[in-house]
């Protein structure tokens, strides 16, 4: 197979701590953010993006914060908060009003909300590596690396299970449960070995990797967090 840029992030997220498509989903969104800060807050369809879609999500706009884009944020929000003035200045009816704004899609079920431009760009990634992994599993190198990795988070498990595209060559689905499943087992005895070694009985022996299986474990199951540190 053509080993791509994505086939060789992915073989490497595999030797890393964490679900390989957290790693790789989070460092393509992070590449975004940076780019956005440096260049694309600029763009003139990019702001308007941004207040079609009242900036980023929560956890972009904070991440953001993290990386410092204090003036970037300042004219962006600027922009979505000039809005807010204008519909307070022009109307003199209730919070709410009846024909759309900002305010009533403020107060509309946050599902309606426009996506933010970062999720997009990371929901994007995580299309575009899932077929990937699919294709990856035939490749012996990265199948046995695979195998060997902390394995997916539950929900990109299922995401690569259950994708709906076009389909992938040859039988990926039982190689990708089959090294999910190796994965999962190993950690499962490590768990086993913390919870053992919490007994007063066992307290004294001596400690390696299972110390910190609990941690592996809230990643795989609740979604990995990482630094930003890519």
């Amino acid at each position: 197979m053509q080993k791509t840029s994505d086939y060789q992030r992915l073989l490497y997220a595999c030797t890393q701590e964490g679900c390989s498509l957290c790693r790789v989903a989070r460092e393509n969104t992070y590449r975004y953010l940076d780019a956005w800060q440096y260049d694309l807050f600029t763009d003139v369809e990019i702001r308007e993006e941004l207040r079609r879609t009242q900036g980023f999500c929560h956890d972009h706009t904070w991440q953001l914060v993290r990386m410092g884009a204090s003036l970037q944020l300042a004219q962006a929000y600027r922009d979505i908060l000039s809005d807010a003035v204008e519909q307070l200045q022009g109307s003199t009816e209730a919070p709410v009003p009846q024909s759309g704004g900002l305010f009533r899609r403020f107060f509309e079920a946050k599902r309606e909300r426009p996506q933010c431009p970062a999720c997009r760009q990371q929901e994007q990634a995580e299309i575009r590596l899932v077929n990937m992994l699919r294709k990856a599993v035939f490749d012996p190198a990265f199948y046995q690396q695979f195998a060997a990795s902390q394995g997916l988070c539950l929900d990109h498990f299922r995401l690569a299970c259950e994708l709906k595209m076009p389909d992938t060559p040859g039988e990926w689905l039982p190689l990708l449960r089959q090294g999910q499943l190796a994965c999962l087992q190993r950690l499962d005895a490590q768990l086993g070995e913390l919870i053992r070694k919490h007994d007063y009985r066992f307290k004294d022996e001596a400690q390696g990797p299972e110390m910190v299986s609990w941690k592996r474990a809230a990643g795989l199951v609740a979604g990995e967090e990482f630094e930003d540190d890519f």
